[in-house]
């Protein structure tokens, strides 16, 4: 993955002009998009660099989240959007993201199937 792809896709979804302090938090996405990778997938793919970026906004809005609380309110101005409206959009980011990676990601999804005709119960 190219992380300078990564860090401007990152300035675009997050609003963020400077992504030197958050060089951390755009590997950590990255090594998470790269766990995620089924083991034929080709890694230069540029569509994970878009969910690598989509995913470290999400952790910022995480982080910021978790930093500030509520966004603060100077003088009667409200924010352009409420903090959750933004973590949603950035959930939903991630989400759509995701599936455009589809074919490259391993499937997490887990199925319990019973098997019809077996008796549990009998040796």
């Amino acid at each position: 993955m190219d992380m300078q792809m990564i860090g401007g896709l990152f300035t675009l979804f997050s609003g963020e002009t400077d992504v030197s302090g958050y060089l951390p938090l755009l590997r950590l996405a990255a090594a998470e998009v790269r766990r995620a990778l089924r083991e034929d997938a080709d890694e230069t793919d540029v569509r994970l660099c878009y969910l690598a970026a989509a995913v470290a906004n999400l952790r910022y809005r995480e982080i910021w989240g978790t930093r500030e609380g509520v966004t603060a309110v100077y003088a009667g101005n409200l924010p352009a959007a409420p903090d959750g409206v933004k973590d949603s959009m950035a959930q939903r980011l991630v989400a759509a993201y995701r599936a455009v990676c589809k074919e490259l990601l391993r499937d997490e999804t887990f199925v319990f199937l019973g098997i019809g005709g077996c008796d549990a119960g009998t040796d």
